[in-house]
Parts: structure tokens; sequence; C-alpha cells
């Protein structure tokens, strides 16, 4: 151990210590670096139920449930009753802005708050507990997406790491857009990260719902042949091996989307709920890493635009918000369309 490095940082403009320590190994399964903070949970949550109605349906049975309530009784209830079971979990917590959000449009009144108590620390233990339940809940072949941006994302990863392992981060998505303002006076924030976790080894992964067709643009210096039926390939070759790609042949989409756009505050599909995700952007995680028969959740649910596009996608869902304006707003979705979706309301027992 005298080879292995202790990081201290100090956070000045917090006032508090956050001690990192890191133990260098070639190894991704080796040991990770632990991020401490003022207040961070000593054990991890439990499993247990609570008590909601109307209750559960029966053994054997399915339907779809949206839970008006705190996501942490839910997450614990849900990582009692049905463990193992979400090949598919989506959530896009607030951010730590310190704000509060407002609806817009013919909409008025509260959204969410963002704003807690004992700032970043208080923020981290929140997300610490919550995503240890949710690790609980993933199948075998199960994946999180946990969407956030530049205030919190390296903290989180290193949350990620300890509860998943770094050798199951399987991607860091960057989602660049063009809407909003522009800063003056430092480069302009235009990016939000997702951070992609499989439960194990072997995951969900569609290539045939999400790849883009190779076509015609040459890489690498290759040759382009035509074959006797007229189909278009092209070779390259490398440490003596000759490789031939076909113009049908499917990529995986790079990490960084600048192909989805940000709601513009016209698109018809906007709610006035604020941060809405566009359902372009659900819509191709949910093909990538889920089955028609997946269970996919979102425990932050928001004004519901996993749930509506896992519906419209085939898929059962569960979500979850404590915000009255968000299940309003959800429910309006849900029952409206081509693809409205029968589900159920669960409130915590009185």
């Amino acid at each position: 151990m005298e080879d292995h490095p202790l990081y201290s940082w100090w956070n000045f403009s917090r006032g508090w210590l956050i001690d990192s320590i890191a133990v260098l190994s070639p190894r991704m399964d080796g040991p990770t670096v632990t991020l401490n903070w003022p207040g961070k949970p000593n054990e991890r949550p439990t499993a247990r139920r609570h008590l909601f109605t109307p209750d559960a349906p029966p053994p054997g049975s399915w339907g779809n449930r949206l839970y008006h309530a705190d996501n942490l009784p839910v997450l614990e209830h849900l990582a009692a009753e049905m463990p193992g079971a979400f090949d598919l979990v989506y959530i896009d917590p607030p951010f730590n802005t310190g704000r509060h959000f407002l609806l817009s449009g013919k909409l008025a009144g509260h959204a969410y708050s963002d704003r807690h108590e004992n700032g970043l620390a208080g923020y981290l233990s929140q997300l610490y507990v919550r995503l240890a339940l949710i690790h609980q809940l993933l199948s075998p072949r199960g994946t999180l997406y946990l969407h956030c941006d530049h205030r919190v994302s390296s903290h989180l990863r290193l949350i990620l790491d300890e509860i998943f392992s770094p050798a199951n981060l399987r991607a860091q998505v960057i989602w660049h857009y063009q809407s909003g303002g522009r800063k003056r006076s430092c480069w302009s924030n235009k990016h939000d990260v997702i951070w992609m976790y499989s439960r194990g080894e072997d995951f969900i992964f569609n290539l045939d719902a999400v790849g883009v067709r190779r076509g015609s643009i040459r890489r690498n210096h290759m040759k382009q042949r035509v074959g006797p039926d007229g189909t278009v390939s092209y070779t390259i070759r490398s440490n003596g091996k000759v490789y031939s790609y076909s113009e049908d042949d499917l990529l995986t989409p790079a990490d960084v989307w600048t192909d989805i756009s940000h709601l513009q505050q016209k698109d018809p599909e906007r709610t006035g709920y604020a941060t809405q995700k566009p359902q372009r952007l659900l819509e191709r995680i949910i093909l990538a890493s889920s089955s028609p028969e997946s269970l996919v959740a979102d425990f932050y649910c928001g004004s519901g635009t996993t749930l509506v596009t896992a519906a419209r996608l085939g898929r059962r869902w569960i979500g979850c918000d404590s915000s009255d304006s968000a299940i309003d707003i959800c429910q309006q979705r849900l029952a409206s369309g081509l693809f409205a979706s029968d589900h159920t309301i669960y409130r915590p027992a009185t």
C-alpha cells in the first residue's frame, strides 16, 4: 500500500473537505475511487415494504403504475416486492441548481424545487441511497441511465462507480443542444451528461433498433468495391488481414448526440413542465436498452416523457413523482393520443 497515493481536495467555495482514496490498478474491476462528504450514509438502504393504496396487482398479473409519492419509500418497497425485475431505469433528477422551477405556458404554479438541505452534501446523500436501491431493482441484463449536467456529473460518476463498479460503466453520453442563450464571459454550457451503467457484464443493447447505416462515406482510406450483384463494400488491410464492410452495415451511434434538439418554445410536445425532455431522446434510450417485454421505470418522471414513450413502444412501465403538477400532467398525457396507456395511481396509505 506504500505506493498507493492518497488524494484530498479542498472545496473552498463550500468550505468542506472531499476525501477520495484512489488505489491505482490496471484492472477495471479493482478497488475504486471512493467519494466522501459530510453526512454520507454509513450503510446501504434495505428493501422493505410500505403501504400504498390501492393494493398492487395480484402475483402473476400486471398493471402499469404511477406512484404519487416520494421515491425513497417507493424504491424500498419495489426492492422488496420485485428485486431484479427492471431491464431499464432512466432518471433525470434535479441538477442541484439551487432554484425553484415553475410551470410555464397555459399552466401556472410550482413544478418542483431543486434546493437541498445542506447543499451539495445533502443532494449527494439523497442520490446515494436512491441509486443503491435502483441497483437492486435492475435485472441481470438491466441498465441505468442517469441524466445530469456539469454541476454534479463528476460527483455522481464516483458514486455510480462505488455502487455499480467502474467495470460496469458502459457510456458517458453527451447530449449537445443549441437552445437557450449564450455566455459572453466564458464557454457556453450546451450539453448534458447521461451516465450509462449496467448491472452486469451481459446487458441489453439493440444495435438493430438504433444503428446508423454506414452509407457511402469512405473511412480510414478504405477502398471501394462493387460486387457482381451491384453491392457496394469497402475494404481495408490491417496487420495482414483484409476487412470488408458493406454500405448497409449498421454502425453503433457515437456517444455524442447532436441530432436531438431541446424542445423549442412552440414545440407541440411541450407541456409547460420545467426541464421536460423530448420523446426522441427517451425513444433512443428505450429502444437501445430494453425489449418489448421489458419493464421500464422512471423515478423522477416529471412530465411523463419516459412513461408515454415506453407505452408507445409497447413496454411495461412504472413511474414516480412527488409533485402534484407532475402527476396531473402525466395523467393528461397518458390518457390522450393514439398510445394512451392504462395504469393505476398509487399513493401512500394514510
